[in-house]
């Protein structure tokens, strides 16, 4: 009988042990990995366009004027730089710095931030 992770074949980032020659028999190196650009949608705003319509990844580029954050469904916000301040409904503000994350749900509606911070904001796209 196999236990919970017997099957699996570890790359790193993990105190357990990695199976170097069994992972590069694995791997296929010639296997070409796309590089997305984002394409700027305003001022502080980019999106990466991606093969999954019903997903959304944008990059946010926080000065010290309030952006509104695209989408309107449930987005997941991660700042990898700076301090990014959110606002929500009058009186709801919640701060991230590098590193932290939040979750913002389809009910919170419009959510305004400003910075300076750069960040990403995952998101639902056009469901059809």
């Amino acid at each position: 009988m196999l236990a919970n992770s017997d099957n699996v074949i570890r790359a790193g980032l993990t105190p357990k042990h990695i199976d170097v020659p069994e992972l590069l028999k694995l791997l296929d190196p010639d296997v070409t990995v796309p590089v997305l650009s984002p394409r700027p949608l305003s001022a502080g705003i980019a999106v990466y366009e991606t093969p999954a319509p019903e997903f959304r990844l944008y990059r946010l580029d926080l000065s010290g004027e309030r952006l509104v954050l695209p989408g309107t469904g449930p987005r997941i916000l991660l700042c990898i730089e700076g301090r990014a301040v959110l606002n929500g409904r009058p009186g709801e503000v919640a701060a991230l710095g590098r590193g932290e994350s939040c979750f913002i749900s389809a009910a919170d509606g419009a959510v305004a931030a400003d910075g300076p911070a750069r960040a990403f904001l995952a998101g639902t796209g056009e469901l059809s």
